[in-house]
């Protein structure tokens, strides 16, 4: 049964990555650390982030791919975040390991479901006066990247998240990107990002590789080949539908991972305010 949830969270996680730039480990790790019993070990939420990391990495780029054909990358507005997101990245995995599965998996179930609902709020993230392609940041840009790209790259490592999301908003709100640029310029940083916070995460506990191969497999190969298709699909469709597309599935997956998380506890709840 659980090879279905890994086949389904690879599924999910590629959508987003092609659709939104979303990180894999916005739906993959939730649903591995709340539906698969093997992951819900020592050790098990740490494994759940460094194989969807892994199976950010090819997705991603084909994802880039897609969005640079269609010329949706932005690099010149970009390259101070992507400088300080792989400075950061691989502190955030230290610190991963030494934080432990409380903190990851409760932070991931609650970003997924907030995230859905920032986007069925405001499916298009555009602002009506969007910057140039190629045009230059200025003093206030520059300062809003380095912010952003420092907290972002440390959440990139420590959450297990190609920071898709996070970038998605920066671009958008205050560096005035269109948003499928937006998407392919996220993508094109969290091809790196996730490479390096992977390797990182393998490095610091290798077990991963011999315990989890099948797992990576799996996940990389169905979420590089929904990134694909997804973003072709994105790249052909208005910017409001991909935010209400994205935002519907996200909110219904975070909703049921968090209802299945916190069950018992409810359930509690449930029976002690029936009893008179």
């Amino acid at each position: 049964m659980e090879y279905l949830w890994y086949v389904i969270a690879a599924l999910g996680a590629g959508i987003g990555t092609g659709l939104a730039g979303l990180s894999a480990a916005t739906v993959m790790v939730p649903i591995l650390i709340v539906l698969c019993p093997s992951f819900s070990g020592e050790t098990g939420a740490y494994q759940a982030t460094a194989i969807a990391l892994a199976s950010d990495i090819l997705g991603s780029a084909v994802t880039t791919i897609t969005y640079g054909k269609h010329k949706n990358i932005d690099l010149k507005r970009g390259w101070i975040m992507l400088t300080c997101i792989l400075t950061m990245s691989t502190v955030g995995s230290y610190v991963a390991w030494l934080a432990g599965n409380v903190v990851l998996g409760s932070f991931t179930l609650f970003l997924t479901f907030f995230i859905g609902i920032r986007f069925l709020i405001k499916p298009d993230t555009s602002r009506e006066n969007t910057a140039g392609k190629g045009e230059k940041l200025d003093r206030k840009g520059v300062a809003i990247s380095l912010f952003f790209g420092l907290t972002i790259g440390f959440g990139t490592g420590f959450v297990g998240t190609g920071g898709g999301m996070m970038m998605l908003v920066v671009f958008t709100a205050f560096l005035g990107m269109e948003l499928k640029t937006a998407v392919g310029t996220s993508t094109f940083i969290m091809t790196f990002t996730a490479l390096i916070a992977s390797v990182s995460h393998i490095l610091i506990h290798p077990a991963i590789i011999a315990e989890r191969w099948d797992v990576l497999l799996i996940c990389i190969v169905v979420a590089t080949t929904a990134s694909l298709v997804s973003a072709q699909f994105a790249n052909r469709v208005n910017n409001r539908t991909v935010g209400l597309v994205t935002g519907a599935v996200l909110t219904t997956l975070g909703a049921a991972m968090l209802l299945l998380k916190f069950w018992p506890v409810i359930s509690k709840i449930a029976i002690a305010a029936t009893i008179p």
